[in-house]
């Protein structure tokens, strides 16, 4: 016997983060299924779904009913320590101006009442806020029935009158439930005993969490995920499994008592009516200057572009093209648009911000290039504006600017301050727990060891064009994971319990990019939540302001979006331009380079793309041998090529534009489309065109056909296909070629690209590659900046500049700055085969660990009035509160006090007493009690600013007193001593993390490359699960113990182009463990194993150590000696012994003009042979030099007459 109807309005969706286990589009099928015919949405504290909710019900005929839980309390504005209580209460939106109120009290739950996570509202917040709101007085979590359950009816009652005052007596119902809870039945009784008394009506509701009975299971472990428990010992669970979608009939024999309560559901479903008008358009205005109105500033700002862009007067295909985009962006109402976006991308250039040529479809608009928002020609490159906007489809534009990830934040700023903070946000993004992660999950939440759910997980295929494969997919037969599951119960078990996991929300977070400008506050249109942002500056959470509703309900609302992207190559650019500007005295136009340079070229050629934004990987770097490109199409091809699908198409590329004879079209009129791609159909816009040129489509109807390919519409693509046929045929297409075409059109779907975007990406490539060809000590700086942060990053492309000649030197407090910055090279003369600078590069402070930001800047400030000739000079002049005793121990094992000449082992030995020293001259300053040592100049022997015996040519004495024969205090001696080779460059490695005065491996590099498959930069590009045999030297080991008690061991080797993280389990590491130490150097034969996040490690089936010939041990070990001694040499002071009858005034002049030339940290110092004995003058810290051994030999020859010798 079929039920009366009823309708569910206390609903959980997965937006009700890790406690709701539903999904919108599943409710609203379901409650369509059980004929209900409205469907309630009550999340705790957000509206997360509401525009999904509205949509879902439409497509299944429902209504859909807009709420919300809120958490209640007494005061939302005390602060958390003061809060006693916190309840829910179910609210409705009924109509729309109570919808609006519902988003204001959500957002100010966020906005002012955020406390331990919670949004937080009480009732003055709802009072002001209560028309249009109907109020359910709640779940067991409720004020009204923990009053109940203390047995305080009394307090119940009148929190119940409380709630009809503020919002009327009809809109409030005193919600019952019936779930198989002890606590509910206790409740329920005085529920209905309050209600009558109050004249209030009962209404019956779920409580949803999950869709179906027997999905209890898995809910109870997105519980277990929600707190980090176990299914064995959980510490949160629904006591009943009655919390699912109950069809009428199981409602009507739950509520059989009370027919009235459902009946309720149905009287409130009738009530409730919100109307979202989805696809409107809410775009500001945008207030012009000078007044006039948006649509001929837009056009006076682009015809003045065109003239820049094109010259007076443009040629008239560029005039025609803007007239034509122009008069569709003023139809659509877009005019304030451009504006909006033309204005913050000029404010990011007026103000030094980087920004990129351009991103997505938008570089097909010649009036975005026009308003300098894009810098690809769309002419030039055959870019169409119909990808971008369709004239036939009113739609809103996306233009998407990348900036520096520096300077990313000033523009977002700058938008929130020139449009108001109550009408900027950015938007909510959420993460969803995909096969992978719910495997591991799930493994979690069985208490099983994490290395069994990662080894389940990496089962599971990687994403395909962004999309992860479904557990569906992956359990077809054949699969792996599949195998696993039919052979391991466990497998089995973890499976299943990650099935009823998968695609739920995990968390929110704040998107990478989107922001929206309203012209109004937000909060009238949209619901807002604050996202946690990390910590600030100052070490406390940070919180952003976001919409509640994502990308594509923001899209749907009309909301203007943009995307504000922040793009690290950009800032690698800037910091390049920066450098050059510093060595070279010259700034390149980034903007006007020349597309076409031999020397950009031929290195891309060769594959050197190292640094390169989007060649770095090692299967483009083939790519680019393969193309040989030298013109800047072939770079726009090569973005677009080197994608999953289209891979098997660079072969064809290459030999179309090596041999053009190979290139053959079935259509004549396919030549001027497909001849830029050698015959490829590549781009989406080939696709456009074809449907176009050869089917007679229109331009919109082309695009459609574009987005139908791209998202794999098929019954879009169905409805377009008799379309393009029949045009063909009129067009007097061969069949052949027609259904040649049309299986193209959808294949293509996996790998078509975006030209527009392509081309964008194309000119970051090549200005990133022109920098390293043209200024590649200055780019590589630039570069390894950019990723001190990294631990493997730095070792990777100090190898890289080992390999370009390019000399990475160490840190050193005299010279280095917070980067790494180029410093000029001995010769002090540009390379012929490029305009940089000759140089070397320069290790920078924030590089070396323990050594902060604030550090590096006291010591700058420190060494700007002299450069530091000791440690002891150091101590006492840099602030000891910013430099503590961690920090200069790591500044001394790396090196950076070899300009001082002193030994590493000494300055070790005597550091706390250098350190004691220094802080107690820095207190005696600090309150005064200043020692007679204070009177003389300030200095040392080694101050060239000190009057004294040959000051005039910043000579001093070396430890000469004086001011009058006072001295200063003397301190005790760094004792020579120096560490072993070994000592020296594992102390070099714990500071910095790889080794710069010698490498261990390198006279061995040769011998070991022999022997191995790939060098450690290759591992990326090879198959997963493949087995490889690599070298290396092991930098780091350490043994652990899994959950199961079982030994392991992660290592990490390097063999100079990389490093690489080795895993050994069990029975390797036994067989292997004795190789397996840190500085020995072995062979490593083990699978291949791409781990997410685009990380690859290594699983050790043997290691052995790497046993070369005797006469190569010997080789290498006299090379790494040489180098060591060379290094340690070079460091310290240059001495010139000269004799005093040939020494004149002339001749110190002509000393000086020659190290000048040679600028440099270690110190000069002339030893004077007299009659009377030998004295040792010190040359100023104004001439100090590069120590090498090219300049002591040009010292030599150039000033022989009077220079009897030079010596180390």
């Amino acid at each position: 016997m079929r039920s009366d109807p009823c309708a569910h309005l206390h609903v959980h969706s997965e937006y009700s983060l890790l406690d709701g286990a539903c999904k919108i589009e599943d409710l609203a099928a379901r409650a369509a299924q059980f004929g209900q015919p409205a469907l309630g949405l009550t999340d705790h504290g957000v509206m997360n779904g509401a525009v999904e909710l509205y949509n879902a019900c439409r497509k299944h005929g429902v209504k859909p009913i807009i709420g919300c839980e809120v958490y209640f309390v007494d005061d939302h504005a005390a602060p958390a320590q003061d809060r006693t209580e916190r309840n829910h209460l179910t609210l409705l939106a009924s109509d729309d101006e109570g919808y609006r109120n519902l988003v204001k009290l959500s957002s100010a739950g966020f906005l002012q009442g955020l406390q331990r996570g919670k949004p937080n509202v009480d009732l003055g917040l709802m009072e002001r806020h209560a028309q249009g709101v109907i109020a359910l007085t709640g779940c067991l979590a409720s004020r009204f029935c923990q009053r109940l359950l203390e047995e305080r009816e009394q307090d119940a009652r009148a929190h119940a009158q409380e709630l009809q005052e503020v919002f009327g007596r009809e809109n409030v119902y005193f919600e019952l439930q019936k779930n198989g809870l002890a606590a509910q039945e206790k409740c329920n009784e005085g529920i209905v005993r309050i209600a009558r008394e109050l004249g209030g009506s009962l209404v019956g509701t779920g409580d949803v969490h999950y869709l179906r009975r027997e999905d209890y299971d898995h809910h109870t472990a997105l519980l277990c995920v929600q707190t980090k428990s176990t299914l064995a010992a959980p510490k949160l669970t629904f006591e009943s499994n009655q919390f699912y979608l109950r069809d009428c009939e199981e409602m009507a024999s739950a509520f059989a008592e009370w027919p009235e309560a459902l009946a309720s559901t149905l009287e409130i479903a009738e009530r409730c009516s919100v109307q979202h008008e989805l696809g409107k358009q809410l775009i500001p205005n945008f207030q012009t200057p000078d007044g006039s109105s948006e649509r001929d500033y837009l056009r006076a700002r682009v015809k003045e572009g065109l003239r820049l862009r094109y010259g007076d007067p443009a040629p008239a295909a560029a005039a025609q093209r803007m007239e034509m985009e122009l008069e569709v962006i003023d139809r659509m109402g877009f005019n304030a648009y451009f504006l909006i976006v033309w204005d913050f991308v000029k404010f990011a250039k007026e103000n030094g911000i980087a920004v990129g040529p351009g991103r997505g479809s938008a570089a097909g608009s010649i009036v975005a290039y026009c308003l300098a928002i894009t810098d690809v020609d769309p002419l030039r490159y055959g870019l169409l504006f119909e990808r971008f906007l369709n004239p036939e489809r009113v739609s809103m534009p996306d233009i998407d600017i990348d900036f520096s990830v520096r300077g990313r934040e000033r523009v977002l700023r700058y938008v929130i301050e020139k449009y108001g903070r109550d009408c900027v946000a950015q938007i909510v993004t959420f993460g969803k727990m995909f096969p992978r992660a719910a495997t591991r999950d799930a493994a979690r939440v069985l208490g099983l060891d994490y290395a069994i759910g990662d080894r389940l997980a990496k089962l599971i295929p990687d994403p395909i064009m962004g999309r992860a494969p479904s557990f569906e997919d992956c359990l077809k037969g054949g699969e792996p994971l599949r195998q696993a599951c039919d052979e391991d119960p466990t497998a089995r078990q973890i499976i299943d319990v990650a099935r009823g996991l998968e695609g739920i929300v995990r968390n929110s977070s704040i998107h990478a990019a989107g922001v929206v400008i309203a012209d109004r506050p937000l909060t009238d249109i949209v619901p807002l939540q604050l996202a946690d942002a990390g910590t600030n500056e100052s070490g406390e959470r940070s919180f952003r302001t976001v919409t509640q509703f994502s990308m594509q309900p923001i899209e749907q609302i009309g909301m203007l979006k943009m995307d504000l992207l922040g793009l690290r190559n950009l800032d690698v650019i800037e910091d390049a331009l920066d450098i050059i500007e510093r060595s070279t005295g010259e700034r390149p136009d980034m903007t006007t380079l020349p597309l076409d340079d031999a020397r950009t070229y031929q290195m891309l050629s060769r594959g050197d793309s190292t640094g390169v934004f989007q060649f770095e990987s090692e299967g483009m770097r083939e790519a680019l041998k393969k193309v040989r490109p030298d013109e800047f199409n072939d770079l726009i091809a090569l973005g677009a090529l080197y994608r999953p699908g289209a891979m098997d198409q660079i072969p064809v590329y290459a030999k179309g534009k090596h041999d053009p004879n190979t290139i053959s079209y079935s259509d004549e009129r396919l030549r001027p489309i497909l001849a830029p791609s050698k015959g490829v159909i590549l781009y989406q816009e080939q696709a456009m065109q074809i449907a176009k040129e050869l089917a007679g489509f229109s331009s919109a109807k082309a695009d459609d056909l574009r987005k139908a390919i791209g998202k794999k519409k098929r019954a879009a693509m169905a409805a377009l296909k008799p379309e393009f046929i029949a045009g063909c045929r009129a067009s007097g297409t061969r069949e052949d070629v027609i259904e040649m075409l049309w299986q193209t059109n959808e294949r293509s779907a996996d790998y078509s690209f975006n030209k527009s975007h392509a081309a964008c990406y194309a000119l970051i490539s090549y200005r990133t590659a022109w920098l390293k060809a043209n200024y590649p000590a200055e780019y590589m700086a630039a570069l390894i900046s950019s990723v001190m942060s990294t631990k493997d990053k730095v070792p990777f492309f100090v190898a890289r500049c080992e390999e370009m000649g390019i000399e990475i030197l160490p840190p050193d407090v005299n010279t280095s700055d917070h980067a790494f910055a180029v410093e000029a090279a001995a010769s002090g003369e540009r390379s012929p085969d490029a305009p940089g600078a000759a140089g070397n590069i320069r290790f920078g402070l924030d590089a070396v660990k323990g050594v902060g930001h604030q550090a590096v800047e006291a010591i700058k400030q420190a060494r700007a009035e002299r450069k530091f000739t000791s440690l002891w000079d150091f101590c006492e002049r840099v602030d000891a509160r910013a430099v503590n005793k961690k920090a200069i121990e790591a500044l001394i094992k790396c090196g950076a006090f070899g300009s001082t000449g002193a030994s590493r082992k000494g300055m070790l030995a005597v550091l706390e007493q250098a350190q004691g020293a220094g802080q107690k001259a820095q207190q005696d300053a600090l309150i005064g009690q200043g020692s007679i040592f204070d009177l003389e100049p300030a200095g040392d022997a080694a101050d060239g600013e000190r009057a004294r015996e040959g000051d005039e040519h910043g000579l001093a004495v070396a430890g000469a007193a004086g001011g009058g024969g006072i001295s200063r205090p003397v301190h005790p001696p760094v004792p020579p001593e120096e560490f072993d080779q070994a000592q020296l460059l594992a102390a070099e490695k714990e500071a910095i993390g790889l080794f710069v005065s010698a490498h261990p491996l390198k006279p061995l590099r040769e011998t070991l490359r022999a022997r191995v498959d790939c060098p450690l930069s290759a591992l990326p590009a090879r198959r997963d699960k493949e087995c490889v045999t690599v070298g290396g030297i092991i930098v780091e080991a350490k043994r652990i113990r899994t959950r199961n008690g079982d030994p392991m061991m992660f290592a990490t080797l390097d063999d100079l182009s990389g490093a690489v993280e080795v895993l050994v389990f069990g029975g390797a590491l036994a067989e292997h463990e004795a190789a397996l130490a840190v500085d020995e150097v072995v062979l490593v034969k083990g699978r291949v194993d791409h781990k997410e996040a685009g990380k690859t490690c290594l699983v050790a089936q043997t290691v052995e150590r790497f046993a070369p010939s005797a006469e190569e041990i010997a080789r290498a070990r006299a090379q790494a000696r040489a180098q060591s001694q060379a290094a340690i040499a070079l460091a310290r002071p240059l001495h010139l012994r000269v004799d005093a009858g040939r020494i004149g005034d002339g001749a110190i002049e002509e000393l000086k003009a020659a190290i000048e030339d040679c600028p440099g940290s270690a110190e000069v110092l002339l030893d004077v042979h007299t009659s009377a004995g030998t004295r040792t003058l010190r040359f100023g810290a104004a001439y100090r030099v590069q120590h090498t051994a090219t300049l002591r030999a040009e010292l030599e020859h150039a000033l022989a007459p009077f220079v009897s010798a030079a010596a180390g």
